[in-house]
């Protein structure tokens, strides 16, 4: 009774995944029709043109009247027309990463590699989304593969994570470069291939040049612009003639973290800015392994990206879900206007066993566009509590990501019943919040 309720759980969340598979296939064939009517129009309009020049002519007189009845008339319906509101969410998850016992778990008997199991009980939520984005702290560079402290990843990792509905992951963190250079732009590379963007790094000059380190994506019809930082690459220095190559936050980034690179910041978020985005999110790699609270450099940090223009920052790096909260600001150029910080996400796919490094969370984040002023406001805040459970070498699935609420209902997991309960509560204290959503 037990595996057939958690059979159609998981059916449930495979519908759930086809529904909007379907849905972003339907959006597509409707731009290709709107495409071809446009077209056909365009055509029509030249024919008439050519063709009935000599009439429009003749019937000069009356025709000027007739249009202008029917200017007036449009005029009169336009002022009582009112344009719908737009309505769109994002999805963002914490930091993926893979150790050794993670890669062993993968291995298939022909020596490839999956981590398809790992998320499918959750897939249904990273693909409910207009737009998912998560935090790569590994490389895709070839093998051997290996976890800490190289982190090479197996490539089919990028294709599991497009397939379960990632559309860009930050790629600026600690292990960035831990495979030189070339491990930095091996990964864009794989991450390119699976068609997932990548913020926070970029791997040639031109590149750089091309985008100015900003990413722009069309959530459901509202223009968002991505930009992301890390506060170091591991304690390393970049290589000499590779500054293009990562957005820092601090000037002495390989040492002491207490320098914030306040101008590289203003200038990253004046590039997100001209490209006339709606809402602009910024991801951050900051803090400190393991803790909680921020401290005094990352409120420095917060307040820059407010004041200057960014709406969201989503944050990295502690491997454990942080403090989130909405906050009042006025940026510098006199705008009043609710932004919202993450602090971390916590961790959504790890080897390791720590305290709370395997509790985590999904934050939903809605957006409405406003029909007639234009102006985008963060209308809902929501997240949904994951647990990473490691079922031990002997499971046929090692590692899996569990949507909490789901799990413990299933009942499948009995031994970690308790556990996950208190995870729920947990999260609800580190969050410092009320954005739990039920489910």
């Amino acid at each position: 009774m037990e595996d057939q309720e958690f059979e159609r759980d998981e059916q449930r969340l495979e519908a759930r995944r086809l529904k909007r598979l379907e849905q972003k296939r339907k959006r597509l064939m409707q731009q290709r029709i709107v495409l071809g009517v446009l077209a056909l129009i365009l055509i029509l309009v030249i024919v008439l043109i050519v063709r009935g020049c000599s009439k429009k002519q003749a019937a000069a007189a009356p025709s000027s009247s007739s249009a202008a009845s029917s200017s007036a008339a449009s005029a009169s319906a336009s002022a009582v027309e009112t344009k719908p509101n737009t309505v769109a969410t994002l999805a963002a998850v914490g930091d993926i990463m893979v150790y050794d016992n993670q890669i062993s778990d993968a291995e298939q008997a022909d020596g490839t590699y999956s981590f398809d199991d790992c998320f499918k009980a959750i897939s249904a939520y990273t693909m409910g989304a207009d737009l998912t984005v998560g935090n790569l702290e590994l490389n895709f560079c070839g093998s051997p593969y290996s976890g800490f402290p190289n982190f090479r990843a197996p490539e089919s990792l990028a294709a599991t994570l497009a397939n379960v509905g990632f559309d860009l992951v930050q790629t600026a963190n600690t292990y960035s470069i831990q495979n030189g250079m070339t491990g930095l732009q091996a990964t864009i590379h794989y991450l390119d291939a699976a068609k997932i963007d990548h913020v926070g790094t970029c791997a040639t000059e031109d590149e750089r040049t091309e985008t100015n380190g900003v990413v722009v994506k069309d959530m459901n019809g509202i223009k968002v612009a991505f930009i992301g930082f890390t506060k170091g690459v591991n304690n390393s220095s970049m290589p000499d003639g590779t500054e293009f190559a990562i957005n820092l936050l601090y000037t002495d980034y390989s040492s002491n973290y207490s320098q914030v690179n306040e101008d590289a910041i203003v200038k990253q978020v004046e590039a997100a800015k001209a490209v006339s985005a709606d809402v602009i999110v910024a991801m951050v790699h900051w803090g400190g392994e393991g803790d909680l609270e921020p401290v005094d450099t990352q409120t420095k940090i917060k307040d820059i990206l407010f004041q200057n223009g960014v709406d969201v920052i989503l944050g990295s790096h502690s491997h454990l879900v942080g403090p989130m909260q909405e906050e009042a600001v006025t940026t510098k150029d006199g705008t009043k206007k609710t932004c919202f910080v993450a602090y971390s996400l916590g961790n959504f796919l790890t080897g390791k066993e720590a305290d709370g490094y395997n509790i985590s969370c999904i934050l939903n984040l809605q957006f409405t566009k406003d029909g007639e002023t234009g102006e985008t406001t963060i209308s809902k805040i929501s997240y949904l509590p994951v647990y990473i459970m490691d079922s031990g070498t002997s499971a046929d699935v090692e590692f899996q990501v569990l949507p909490i609420r789901s799990a413990i209902s299933s009942g499948l997991f009995p031994d970690q019943t308790q556990t996950m309960t208190d995870a729920i509560a947990k999260l609800r204290v580190d969050t410092d919040s009320d954005y739990d959503s039920g489910e």
